[in-house]
């Protein structure tokens, strides 16, 4: 770029340019220097302190700044502050890091070394004036290192690294000069080797696998590093007072043709490096050929802007920070615009005007002067002067004919200039005093003919200047407004008219202009007909994109403020290389897409310059050319402008909430975590832009809840009053100036549950609720199913009682119409047997009664089985001793056991005396069925029976123990199954079975029975009674059965009683009324009044005589109504003499006087009875 080139005529100020670019190229490379867009930042703006020390940009895209008066933080709009009351050590922050993990170090100026964590939201502070080495030095360099140590330099305390487990080392010089050059270290770099370079006050020094290297070593001069960094490819740059030198890595020798002679101060991320010689300041390319100087404003009073340091962030603006002075920002623009002073400088009001040349350049008039101007150099050297009016503030506007010529109008001059040739002509136009209709005029160029308005006048003039036609504003329809009027042809050769009355068209017939049927009717002040035949229409409300058809207008795009159009009149349109359309605002340029969707407003925060912008924007090159009100140019690189566009980055700034009634700030983390009782929760957006002032809107929708985007403004905080617990995504966008939402950003917000509110709880709950519903469905189910199957099994039950009932009382009938015949086949066979019989007769009764009483001891036994299975067991209670009992017991199991070849084992250690009272017979069975069938189940080889007394001597414990032999054990509900009847027993007789399989396959059966226990029977007692002599008796038989009559009349006989036979009650009672009679047999199946109501009548008539029941009947509350008749004995057909001799002897002598029939004696089964053995109920002696 060239610098502003003297016109012919060079005034002082031009030759003062002049000795300043001389001044320029004594440089040793050509820095041309240009006025700079760069905006100062200081406290006005936010800025804690204007001693800024040093900056650093985050992982997010925030700016850090090392200030002195705390730690600030931009986010593209405003500084958030961090000082002492926030957790820093001191507010005077001196050097600021950032480590792998984003964690920012920080150094404070009273030594302190803190962190910040990656959330922002605590201090750590890991060394300080506490470390005797430190003395409270100030922190002047920090480098955070891949391994997670840290190095840091101090002022005077000289170097020291903190290592991963927090151990502090110092370094200083040593005596040797193997140690640090200097204890000052003000700069310390990492290279990729893991090596720190280490700048310090006496040099340039390396640290590397546990040791320094010496400047001497390094090559580096001894004097004090000033600046001290990585370039982007890694190259090491270092500045002393001796110049700047660029060492190659990890080689490390120095590059000749990196010496510079000012000093390096950052590098760009699109390529090049910083450099700084006192106040100038300029940017070079790597191969140093191409340089862009910088003059900052200068500051009130004698001080220059003085820069230290540059940082080039993501989105391409330049930091600068001076000393003491406080920052400076270039906009990311800055590459791509120039701005190119007015040649000359005069005091005229006159705004000039720019034009489109043919060869690529542009055309610029103000002042009475023409030249060209380059969009890459700026203006050229030719001029032409050409005629105006100083004193009017006409505007001057110029266009090229396209042959050569160039026509100027400047009121009220027409001018036409050849530039090659060096002649003009010229041509009044108008009159040259009275009132200015409009200090606006236009210029253009249509076809063959040249079209002019200005000075009150429409003019038409030929290629050579001649007038065609000429006519006042009002005459031809055109009303100038307070903006200008814009004047356009198109390449049909119509000609366009804008001005405050809209859009209107050149009617050739009418010889005026008229308004467009379909066009605006308010007021335009630009218009562009781009490549395409559309015609972009500029007015107050917005663009209007028409396309013209047989003479009306139809729009086909409209662009408004909801775009990102800025509310503002267009002053020119233009049309750039890419398609997209341009236009100067009041409050910068703007820039519309292709796609005509969006715009993008180019300010100051953009690197765009201060200028007062006007309507002069052409198309020249590639490039875009504006002229603003002092005739300074601004060139516009498009294609550059746009590449060097990065989207700005959306992040979530800050959080907070109302937890437990005050408020928090949470961190930004992703993803953020809340309380189930978080309240008020305000989530605030940030786009980390450019654009300090500018509007940014942003919008919220909460996925899932939100039916569409809730907007939120400028300040782009959205507020909940709470959050349902669970997973939340929220999307949030931004919109800047250009009018485009942002890419949709998005953060996960995690609501913890509260109790059951957690979906694994309700889960659970559910499962839980399912598996109840399921569980008391199967239960019932379960207990329908237990029900119906407990009916019918009741129901079994029922018939099955009932068949046993059934079958008992049939067995009982059965055995009563059997009993009573086998007593004339047993009675008469033991008469035989008395009487004198020869040997074989003898034999064959003996076989006679042997299979009576078989025949008898079967119905029997069918008998009780019966009762069994019908649960009616009936227990006959007497005294017994268990000496006699348990001998009984063991002989009816031996002979059970013999059969199937077990052997039998007892012990008996109970007193053989022991008497109790209870029912002796049904126990032995219960025993012996026991033993029996455990030892059947099993397979036992041996039986060990056992007695013992049950605890508190209550009654018995019989055990069972048997051993099986090499048969497989069965189960237990076998066994269980086949014992079925001893259960049955126990039950009857209250007591409990209890059937077990010991570890060692043998099987133990335990019976427990309770007794009475009674006094001990005296010894000969039973014997005694048997032998009391009551033969020679007088009885009375009541029995209507001759046989039995005659049988039991002869067995009494035999034995020496007298025997009176009746054969029903009458004959019973007519016997009794005769005196004499001592004992009455009676049967209960008598013809009439039958027997039990034959002795209820005995009684109650005051017969006390001894009454013995026969009977052929089994039922089981048989006893019981005799005992309540006032029967005295009970005897079961059929019947022998013995036990009929036994039962009698058991009464007693007669002739005692019996207190009632609730006294007497029963008399149960007599040894002949079920198999020979007797019952024996409670007797009572008479005295």
């Amino acid at each position: 770029m060239s610098g502003p080139m003297p016109a012919r005529r060079m005034s002082r100020g031009g030759m003062l340019r002049c000795l300043f670019a001389l001044l320029c190229c004594l440089l040793p490379a050509a820095v041309l220097a240009f006025p700079s867009p760069a905006v100062r930042i200081t406290t006005v703006d936010g800025l804690p302190s204007n001693v800024v020390h040093q900056i650093v940009e985050d992982r997010q895209g925030y700016l850090w700044f090392a200030t002195g008066d705390g730690l600030a933080r931009y986010d593209g709009s405003g500084f958030r502050v961090w000082r002492m009351e926030h957790g820093l050590a001191d507010n005077e922050v001196r050097s600021i890091a950032l480590d792998a993990c984003d964690q920012l170090w920080i150094g404070t100026a009273n030594g302190y070394l803190q962190r910040l964590s990656a959330d922002r939201q605590q201090f750590a502070r890991w060394a300080g004036p506490s470390a005797p080495a430190m003395a409270a030095s100030p922190v002047l360099a920090i480098q955070p290192m891949v391994d997670g140590s840290v190095w840091f330099g101090t002022r005077d305390a000289g170097l020291f690294r903190l290592t991963r487990d927090r151990r502090l080392h110092q370094y200083l010089p040593a005596t040797d000069g193997r140690g640090l050059p200097s204890a000052r270290v003000e700069h310390l770099v990492a290279d990729a080797q893991g090596a720190v370079w280490i700048g310090s006050a006496a040099g340039l020094a390396r640290w590397q696998e546990g040791r320094f290297q010496s400047p001497t070593t390094l090559g580096a001069s001894s004097a004090a590093v000033t600046a001290l960094g990585l370039d982007a490819q890694g190259r090491l740059w270092s500045s002393t007072a001796e110049g700047t030198v660029r060492r190659q890595l990890p080689a490390w020798q120095i590059q000749r043709e990196g010496r510079e002679r000012g000093r390096w101060l950052g590098h760009s991320r699109a390529g090049g490096d910083w450099f700084a010689d006192g106040s100038t300041l300029w940017w070079q390319d790597w191969q140093g050929q191409h340089r862009h100087a910088l003059t900052l404003p200068r500051l009130q009073g004698p001080n220059e802007p003085r820069i230290v340091r540059v940082l080039e962030d993501r989105q391409g603006r330049v930091w600068l920070l001076g000393t003491h002075q406080g920052v400076w920002r270039l906009g990311a623009q800055w590459r791509h615009l120039e701005r190119f002073a007015a040649p000359l400088a005069h005091a005229s009001t006159a705004p000039g005007g720019l034009a489109p040349a043919a060869d690529g350049q542009a055309w610029w008039v103000r002042d009475g002067w023409l030249t060209r101007i380059s969009p890459e150099h700026g203006f050229n050297r030719p001029r032409w002067a050409y005629a105006h009016a100083p004193e009017r503030p006409d505007r001057h506007v110029v266009s090229d004919d396209g042959h050569g010529g160039v026509w100027v109008f400047a009121a009220p001059w027409l001018t036409r200039i050849d530039p090659v040739r060096g002649r003009q002509r010229r041509w009044r136009v108008g009159s040259t005093g009275g009132p200015v209709a409009s200090p606006h005029a236009a210029l253009q160029q249509c076809g063959d003919r040249l079209w002019l308005a200005g000075n009150g006048r429409l003019e038409q003039r030929a290629g050579d200047g001649r007038l065609l036609g000429s006519a006042t504003y009002e005459s031809v329809g055109l009303r100038p407004g307070t903006a200008a009027f814009a004047l356009h042809c198109d390449i049909a050769g119509q000609v366009w008219l804008g001005d405050r009355d809209g859009l209107k068209q050149w009617q050739p017939a009418a010889g005026r202009f008229d308004p467009v049927p379909g066009g605006p009717r308010r007021e335009v002040s630009a218009l562009h007909l781009d490549a395409d035949g559309r015609l972009w229409v500029a007015d107050v409300e917005g663009w209007t994109v028409f396309r013209s058809d047989a003479g009306r207008l139809h729009p086909t795009l409209r662009l408004d403020a909801a775009h990102g159009l800025p509310v503002a009149l267009a002053r020119g349109l233009a049309g750039a290389s890419d398609g997209a359309v341009w236009a100067t605002t009041a409050r910068g340029v703007v820039r519309l897409a292709l796609d005509g969707r969006s715009a993008r407003l180019y300010t100051a925060d953009d690197g765009l310059p201060v200028m007062a912008l006007d309507d002069s924007l052409v198309a020249a090159g590639g490039h875009l050319l504006a002229m603003d009100q002092t005739g300074n140019v601004l060139a516009l690189d498009p294609a550059g402008m746009l590449t060097a566009t990065v989207l700005p980055t959306l992040v979530i700034d800050r959080v907070k909430v109302r937890r437990q009634r005050r408020w928090i700030e949470l961190p930004a983390a992703e993803p953020l975590r809340l309380n189930a009782d978080d309240r008020d929760i305000q989530l605030s957006a940030r786009l980390l832009s450019s654009s300090q002032g500018g509007a940014v809107d942003y919008r919220f929708r909460l996925r899932g809840e939100d039916p569409e985007w809730v907007r939120a403004g400028q300040r782009g905080t959205r507020g909940f009053p709470r959050l349902p617990a669970g997973e939340h995504v929220l999307e949030f966008q931004a919109r800047g100036e250009d009018g485009r939402w942002s890419p949709v950003q998005q953060t996960h917000l995690q609501v913890a549950y509260s109790g059951w509110a957690h979906p694994g709880a309700w889960a659970l709950l559910w499962m839980g609720a399912l598996a109840g519903a399921v569980l008391a469905t199967w239960g019932l189910r379960r207990h329908r199913g237990r029900t119906n199957a407990w009916r019918a099994a009741t129901r079994r039950q029922a018939r099955a009682e009932q068949a046993a009932q059934a079958k008992a009382r049939y067995l009982a009938t059965l055995g009563h119409e059997v009993r009573t015949p086998l007593t004339g086949v047993l009675g008469m066979s033991e008469l035989l047997l008395e009487a004198p019989l020869p040997a074989d007769a003898r034999e064959q009764v003996l076989h006679i009664q042997q299979g009576g009483r078989a025949l008898l001891q079967v119905v029997d036994e069918a008998l009780e089985n019966a009762r069994l299975q019908a649960g009616k067991v009936t227990l006959q209670r007497r005294r017994f001793a268990l000496g006699p009992w348990w001998l009984d017991v063991h002989a009816a199991v031996a002979c059970g056991l013999a059969v199937s070849g077990c052997q039998l084992s007892s012990a008996h250690p109970l007193p053989a005396d022991a008497c109790v009272e209870g029912d002796p017979d049904r126990l032995r069975e219960a025993v012996q069925w026991l033993s029996c069938g455990l030892a059947a189940q099993s397979g036992a080889t041996l039986v060990t029976l056992r007695m013992a007394w049950r605890p508190g001597r209550t009654g018995l414990l019989l055990d069972v123990m048997a051993e099986p032999g090499a048969c497989p054990s069965p189960r237990l509900s076998r066994v269980r199954e086949a014992l079925a009847d001893v259960d049955v027993l126990a039950d009857a007789m209250q007591g409990r079975l209890c059937v077990l399989q010991l570890p060692d396959r043998r099987w133990q059966a335990t019976l427990s029975v309770p007794l009475d226990r009674c006094p001990s029977l005296l010894a000969g007692q039973d014997a005694q009674d048997i032998d009391d002599d009551i033969d020679g008796l007088r009885v009375l038989l009541v029995e209507d059965d001759p046989l039995v009559a005659q049988v039991v009349t002869g067995l009494l006989q035999v034995r020496g009683h007298v025997v009176v036979h009746a054969e029903h009650a009458l004959a019973a009672l007519t016997a009794l009324a005769r005196p004499g009679t001592q004992l009455m047999l009676l049967d209960l199946d008598l013809p009439g009044m039958d027997g039990l109501s034959l002795l209820r009548l005995l009684r109650q008539q005051g017969h006390r005589l001894p009454v013995l029941v026969l009977t052929a009947r089994r039922d089981p509350d048989l006893e019981a109504q005799v005992v309540a008749a006032g029967g005295d004995g009970l005897v079961h057909k059929p019947l022998q003499g013995d036990a009929l001799r036994a039962a009698m002897q058991r009464m007693g002598p007669p002739g005692v006087d019996r207190a009632g029939a609730g006294n007497g004696l029963l008399c149960g089964a007599l040894p002949d009875d079920r198999g020979g053995q007797g019952r024996q109920a409670r007797s009572g002696r008479r005295r």
